[in-house]
């Protein structure tokens, strides 16, 4: 069986800023450098979720936290502005560490 993807998710402005079109950039980089174990889910405020956010994701929305805000496996990367593809990987790195421990 084959294990699931790790979840990339980017809430951005709607329409997007440049900001926002930044983040949604390194998410799809990341993507690109790994298709088989991530994928991305954009979530625009004021419009339909395309699926459940994390939990974490929630919470900001919720607490109408600032835009843009990125998570990787329901880990926060980064808020208010891009993240690099460095800050990326350290905390795609991290979640494949705890999926291992946990074997998921």
């Amino acid at each position: 069986m084959m294990a699931e993807k790790i979840k990339l998710e980017a809430y951005i402005a709607r329409p997007p800023t440049r900001k926002c079109r930044e983040v949604v950039a390194v998410l799809e980089e990341a993507v690109r450098l790994h298709p088989e174990e991530v994928r991305l889910v954009v979530f625009e405020r004021g419009a339909p979720w395309p699926e459940q956010p994390c939990e974490a994701l929630r919470f900001a929305m919720d607490k109408e936290e600032g835009i843009p805000l990125c998570f990787a496996g329901g880990k926060f990367i980064v808020g208010a502005r891009p993240p690099t593809l460095d800050e990326v990987e350290a905390k795609l790195a991290e979640v494949r560490r705890e999926r291992a421990q946990w074997g998921r």
